[in-house]
């Protein structure tokens, strides 16, 4: 009962994107369908002994081609309804698909950062994205099924009842065993398919390696290629040894189900025989009704086996969505109590603030520091040291473990976090371009003046991009859907990021390694442009060449994830520590290229 009410839950749960996105297509789609089967079963049992019963009877050719275009007639439309409907159907169910899919990428949106880092996330995501419309439409196609099924029993069953009782006893003991031996089939298709999906993802990451262009270098450069086909091979053998190891168990199963047919089968056709000998069955008619009754009902019985047990896996299925979509934030929630920070520039402020993350010997400790509003400030340390995850903690992407994160005096958990993140521009070392103009790409934290666009793009040189290109701003970056994309280079990209934070005014920048890509004249713009009077925002870049931050108010110095200098460049350049050693070391490196 516990599992007829979670199979029964979990498929009302899988519908209810119809009943919000199309209620009438979905009742049509089961009422139409569910009624045409019954229709032409009932066609399909009678028309032969009507026919036989007239030609018996001595009836004339005229009325016995009038019935039977009468009969044919009902059986012409009973189709045409249905496929005319499918029409409406195929349209109306492509909608409701596009809208269940955003639910998905909005779950995604709303679930907290630290999922990422999680294989399970990847997994119940992956299953989701894949399956959830083929789930939702499995639902559907089993509702319409079930209902035809029941629909046809009762019509068939009608018609034993009267002339072979004994035969709806051998289906229904039929349908018992069938499905008894369905539930086992299914349940080792789900164990072989969860086995297989962290195999199969890897394996789908190995085949991104071999058609990505971001690989593509390594690939043809480096024994990338061959490492990759030896771990590819290793994994293939695995998916071969689980599939091997429950293909055989389940045929073995389905063959007992075809045992299970033919026995019945035989029952049923000796039974016919024996009430023909002894004069039970007398008509012709009547004999050809039963027989045909009987293999119509047989298919349905089989039919509604197949449908519950098609419930069973649909519910199993249905049951790794749910995971994804149960899965619960502590930082992406929609709270209306929350508060919504203050216009202008924000001051940041760190309280003894600790971090670690999961599985992980990192860790942050003891940060303290204060930024005042429109205060320009630098992060620099060695690669490790903590700086992206320090970026990371002021977007609250993760919640600090120790201590606390003030924006303008007040907690950072007090704030809606999506209303302060509108407010945070961040710019990061690796740039994510997308296959939009390079208009859309720069406005990318909203709508912003085509003129505002444009000074910023050629304060940063990227008027160089639409020149040697022979366009302007509305060309299409990436080649991912046109042939005469743009493509950018490393520091084209990075400009672009630039240009999404300073085309308008936030209360933070965050800047991560923003010029590394640069060469050294872009990279002054850079500088100039975000350490300038002209930038208002409180401003945190993250700076891996000192050489781009000497003006910067205050500079905070990074090593093992704690704070261990901080000053002015000239203030910390007079204490001869760790910033000191760090600049020198660069500037010597420079003065031998």
């Amino acid at each position: 009962m516990k599992n007829f009410k979670s199979t029964l839950g979990n498929i009302v749960w899988i519908c209810k994107p119809f009943w919000k996105y199309g209620k009438l297509y979905i009742i049509l789609s089961v009422c139409i369908s569910a009624i045409y089967t019954p229709i032409d079963d009932l066609i399909y049992v009678w028309f032969p002994e009507i026919i036989i019963n007239m030609l018996n009877a001595g009836r004339a050719f005229g009325a016995i081609a009038l019935v039977a275009a009468l009969i044919c007639g009902a059986s012409f439309l009973n189709n045409a309804v249905r496929k005319l409907a499918r029409a409406y159907f195929n349209k109306r169910k492509a909608g409701v698909e596009v809208l269940a899919n955003q639910e998905i990428y909005r779950k995604a949106m709303r679930l907290d950062y630290r999922y990422i880092d999680s294989p399970e996330y990847y997994d119940n995501y992956a299953w989701a994205v894949n399956e959830y419309s083929n789930q939702m439409e499995a639902a559907r196609q089993l509702l319409i099924d079930f209902f035809q099924c029941v629909l046809s029993l009762i019509v068939l069953v009608s018609i034993i009842a009267t002339l072979g009782p004994w035969i709806l006893l051998a289906e229904i003991l039929e349908m018992f065993l069938i499905s008894r031996i369905n539930v086992l089939a299914n349940k080792m298709q789900i164990r072989e398919k969860d086995e297989l999906i962290p195999v199969e993802r890897r394996l789908g990451y190995f085949h991104r390696l071999f058609y990505m262009k971001d690989y593509a270098a390594d690939v043809k450069s480096t024994p990338l290629g061959e490492k990759v086909l030896a771990e590819h091979c290793k994994t293939g053998e695995k998916k071969v040894k689980v599939v091997g190891s429950y293909a055989w168990k389940i045929e073995m199963l389905y063959n007992c189900q075809e045992l299970v047919f033919s026995v019945t089968e035989l029952i049923v056709v000796l039974y016919i025989v024996k009430s023909i000998i002894s004069g039970r069955i007398a008509e012709v008619g009547m004999y050809m009704t039963l027989m045909l009754s009987f293999y119509r009902l047989d298919t349905r019985i089989h039919n509604l086996t197949f449908v519950l047990s098609d419930a069973n896996v649909l519910s199993m299925n249905v049951e790794k969505i749910r995971n994804f979509f149960n899965m619960k934030s502590e930082i992406e929630v929609q709270d209306d109590e929350k508060v919504k920070p203050a216009t202008g520039n924000f001051s940041v402020e760190l309280k003894d603030v600790g971090f670690s993350y999961e599985n992980s010997e990192f860790s942050l400790s003891g940060l303290n520091l204060k930024i005042n509003p429109g205060e320009k400030v630098a992060i620099v340390g060695e690669n490790g040291a903590g700086k992206s995850t320090f970026v990371k903690l002021l977007l609250r992407l993760y919640d600090v473990k120790d201590g606390e994160i003030l924006i303008n005096g007040k907690p950072i958990k007090d704030y809606d976090i999506h209303v302060l993140r509108q407010q945070i521009g961040v710019a990061f070392q690796n740039t994510n371009i997308y296959a939009m103009s390079l208009a859309e790409n720069i406005s990318l934290y909203g709508n912003i003046s085509g003129k505002s666009m444009i000074e910023t793009a050629e304060k940063l040189g990227l008027d160089e991009v639409t020149k040697k290109n022979k366009t302007d701003y509305n060309a299409e970056l990436t080649r991912e859907f046109y042939e005469d994309g743009i493509l950018l280079s490393g520091g084209e990209a990075q400009k672009v990021a630039l240009a999404r934070v300073m085309s308008r005014d936030f209360s933070l920048l965050l800047l991560d390694e923003p010029s590394s890509a640069l060469d050294p004249i872009a990279e002054y713009k850079m500088s100039e442009a975000i350490l300038s009077a002209a930038n208002k925002a409180t401003t945190i870049i993250i700076a891996h060449r000192l050489s781009t931050i000497r003006d910067a108010d205050k500079i905070y110095v990074f090593d093992h994830g704690k704070i261990v200098e901080s000053g002015t460049h000239d203030e910390l350049m007079a204490k001869s520590g760790h910033y000191c050693e760090m600049f020198s070391k660069q500037a010597e490196n420079y003065v031998r290229e």
